[in-house]
Parts: C-alpha cells; sequence; structure tokens
C-alpha cells in the first residue's frame, strides 16, 4: 500500500514541479498548470485503457500488465479473485462429472425437465425405457409423450404420489413414474420398470383369488356336516364343545375366505372417473344397517343419511365400506356405547362418509400400520377382539378404487373417527335433501 502511494505521489510532485517550471519560464500560469495535468490526465487514462483491454479480453493470466499504482493493486485483487473463481469451477466441474456419472449408473431413467417441461438432461436408460436421445434435449417432454394422465401428473406432481403407465417403446412393460419438484417449477422425473414387480402382483391376486375359490367348496361342506353333528343327540358335552369350537373357527375362516376374495375384486382394476353404476345414498344405507342389525345387534347405533344423494360407483363395494367401518366400530366399543354414522357434502363437493366411535382408540404406534393387511394393533390383541386383519386393508382398497380417500383420527381411550371421502366427480346430488335417520 505504502508503494502503492509512493508511486501515485511520484506522479503529483512531478507534475507540480513541471507547473512551477513553465510558470516560472513561460510566466504564463495558465499553459503551466495545462500542459502538465493535460499530459498527467494522458497518462492516467493510458492505464485504464489497459485495465479495460485486460477485462475486455477475460481478465487472462497471460495478458496480465504490471502498475504499480492504485489499478496494479486493482489488478491484483482480480487476479486473486479469478484464481479463487478457477478453482471453485473446477471443483464445480469435478463433482458434476462425479455426479452425472452417479446418476447414469442408475438402472432407473432420470430426465432434468425446465419450467417449459423441456428436456434439459437425460441418462442412458432414459433412452431404452423412454426413448429419449441427445436429439429430442430442448423438446417439450409432453409433444414426446401424449398420454393425458402423464400430462397431468407432469403439471401437478404433489397431487399423486406416482404414476403407474405403459412404456411408449413396448406396451408389455409397465413404468413407475415420479416427478420431483425443485428450483424456480423444475422437475425431476425419475422412471422405473416394475413390470417384474406388477407380475409378481398380478400372481398373487390370481393366487389368493383361487385358492379363496378353491377353499370356499370344502369348507361348506364342513359346515354343513358340522351343523348336521351338533344336531345329533347323545353327544358328550366334550363332543358338543369340540362342535362349537370347530364351527366357530370355520366360520372365522369362512369370514376370511370372503375377505380375500373381496379383497382381490377391489384390487383387480382401478375405476374410470366416468365409470360405476349410480348408487343411492339412502338405499345402500338400508342394505348396510340391516346388515349390521341382523350380525351385531348392537343399540345406540345412529345413522344420518341426506336422501337424493347418489355416488357413481360398484355398490357392493361402496357397501363393503360402509360395513367394514362400521362393524369395526362396534368391535371397539364397549356396549351402549354411541356409534355415530354420517354421510354430507363439503364445501369441495366432495361425498364425506364418517364413523365415530367413542371406544378404545389407537395408539400412535399402531396408527401408521393400522391398514396393512393382517396387520391387528395392540389394543386387539390384549382384548381377543375377533377379525381377520383385511377389514381396512379392503376399506383402503376400494376407496383407492374408487379415488377416494381414508382418514383416521384417534386419541387412545377417547375413541376413534374414519371418514372415507370421495372425489367431487362421483358425487350426484338431486333435488330432494330430507335427511333419513336409522337406528338399530
Amino acid at each position: 500500500m505504502k508503494k502503492i502511494w509512493q508511486t501515485e505521489k511520484f506522479g503529483l510532485i512531478f507534475t507540480a514541479g513541471w507547473i512551477l517550471l513553465t510558470g516560472n519560464i513561460f510566466q504564463n500560469w495558465v499553459v503551466a498548470i495545462t500542459i502538465p495535468l493535460v499530459a498527467y490526465i494522458i497518462w492516467l487514462y493510458f492505464r485504464l485503457y489497459k485495465l479495460e483491454r485486460w477485462l475486455f479480453h477475460g481478465t487472462k493470466t497471460g495478458q496480465v500488465f504490471d502498475d504499480n499504482g492504485f489499478i496494479g493493486l486493482i489488478i491484483r485483487h482480480l487476479y486473486l479473485q479469478k484464481k479463487v473463481h478457477n478453482k471453485r469451477k473446477k471443483r464445480t466441474k469435478e463433482i458434476l462429472s462425479r455426479l452425472n456419472t452417479n446418476i447414469s449408473a442408475l438402472p432407473d431413467a432420470t430426465v432434468l425437465l425446465n419450467q417449459q417441461l423441456e428436456i434439459e438432461w437425460a441418462n442412458v436408460p432414459a433412452s431404452y425405457l423412454l426413448g429419449i436421445n441427445r436429439l429430442d434435449i430442448g423438446q417439450r417432454i409432453d409433444n414426446l409423450f401424449r398420454h393425458p394422465e402423464f400430462q397431468s401428473y407432469l403439471l401437478y406432481p404433489d397431487n399423486k404420489e406416482s404414476l403407474e403407465i405403459q412404456s411408449p417403446l413396448d406396451q408389455s412393460i409397465t413404468l413407475q413414474i415420479k416427478a420431483v419438484s425443485f428450483g424456480k417449477n423444475q422437475r425431476l422425473m425419475i422412471v422405473r420398470n416394475i413390470s417384474d414387480q406388477k407380475k409378481l402382483q398380478e400372481a398373487l391376486k390370481n393366487f389368493v383369488a383361487n385358492a379363496s375359490h378353491e377353499l370356499k367348496t370344502p369348507l361348506t361342506s364342513i359346515i354343513g356336516y358340522l351343523e348336521m353333528l351338533e344336531m345329533e343327540k347323545g353327544l358328550s358335552d366334550i363332543g358338543k364343545k369340540s362342535i362349537s369350537v370347530l364351527q366357530q373357527q370355520s366360520q372365522r375362516m369362512k369370514h376370511l375366505i370372503q375377505d380375500l376374495l373381496m379383497l382381490s375384486r377391489v384390487e383387480s382394476y382401478q375405476l374410470q372417473p366416468e365409470e360405476g353404476e349410480r348408487v343411492s345414498i339412502t338405499d345402500c344405507m338400508t342394505n348396510v344397517m340391516t346388515s349390521i342389525g341382523k350380525a351385531c345387534n348392537k343399540e345406540a347405533i345412529k345413522c344420518e343419511t341426506p336422501a337424493g344423494f347418489y355416488i357413481l360407483g360398484v355398490k357392493t363395494e361402496i357397501e363393503g365400506i360402509c360395513i367394514n367401518l362400521i362393524e369395526n366400530a362396534i368391535k371397539h366399543s364397549p356396549k351402549k356405547t354411541p356409534v355415530k354414522i354420517i354421510w354430507n357434502l363439503n364445501k369441495q363437493g366432495e361425498y364425506v362418509f364418517s364413523v365415530t366411535d367413542k371406544g378404545s382408540g389407537i395408539s400412535e404406534q399402531d396408527l401408521p400400520y393400522i391398514t396393512d393387511r393382517y396387520y391387528r394393533g395392540s389394543d386387539t390383541t390384549k382384548n381377543q377382539v375377533s377379525g381377520s386383519g383385511l377389514g381396512l386393508a379392503i376399506v383402503q382398497q376400494a376407496a383407492h378404487k374408487h379415488g377416494a380417500s381414508l382418514h383416521i383420527e384417534s386419541k387412545l381411550n377417547q375413541g376413534s373417527t374414519f371418514s372415507v371421502t370421495f372425489p367431487s366427480y362421483r358425487t350426484i346430488e338431486s333435488v330432494d335433501k330430507v335427511s333419513n335417520v336409522y337406528t338399530l
């Protein structure tokens, strides 16, 4: 810093000396001041011009020039910043190179999309899963794949966890697409081949359906013979008890087979928005309450259903959702404890079916797994509540098939509320809105 001021001080002293010298010689102080100052300004602008040229050519190291004044200080600062920038740039390139190598090695197709859904980058698997190559960079992906569901999912990826579609290259290949939003409306699309997984799931469904169907016939015969044996006279107490236990277990097995067949049916395919029959909620709940009354014979159950409400779907499966939730509430509620059943229309134009009980509730540990197949909560096991563990799994799958969602709110020892919300495209409302109330 001291050297810089010495250099600038020398230039200023030299200029002042020339002013005094020329002023004493020519006795014309205007000329004496003007000439040295003009020379100093020209010298300064020449140095600034060299600095501008160096900056214009990209501050290259080989073109740097020496200057002992304040301009030299600027050059040194810029030079040091350039070195730091080059190091960071080199490091960033290395990181990006490693990242590209790692992503390219992934078996899943990975595609980077910008705000306009244009392809900015794609790895190697994207070529044989989606047919995207280097020539497609810069193209809108919805122009390459005109699948309506795919285009809708890309616009609103947060509305759905993932999307399953057939590969545009091979209809026998099923792809699972997951789009992640990041930055300013950018998308990272990950595509996975799940054909083997789908085939395995399909084989499992077929096995369960076939096995359940094959077990149904011999089980019916067993139940029939047990009923005949029960009517026999002269049976000992041990014989009567054995037949009673066998009847209970055969009935339990019968319900399990029915649940497995029901689960297999609801998982068979996904209903389209316009698909299904016009189901009267009033008639549906009449059948449901009749079935519940015969099976459970419970008191203090109240159901409020607005008349004139219809839903687009499969009647037996909608009734199955209602029966499973109501029976589940009854099983886990003490005697004479109220169970409230309500159908209503929310602000979004969606039908909501809810069942509220004042039973034992569900613990926080069990709540995330309560809809898993064969899962039985700690309270169910402790109180020896009968059931197959498939009821809520059936409800969730049937709801998903209709585009509906299952929501559970529960507090231990305070009760639970199970709600199924059907989408607005399945709701049909007529003029008549008189509420019906059913009690057992």
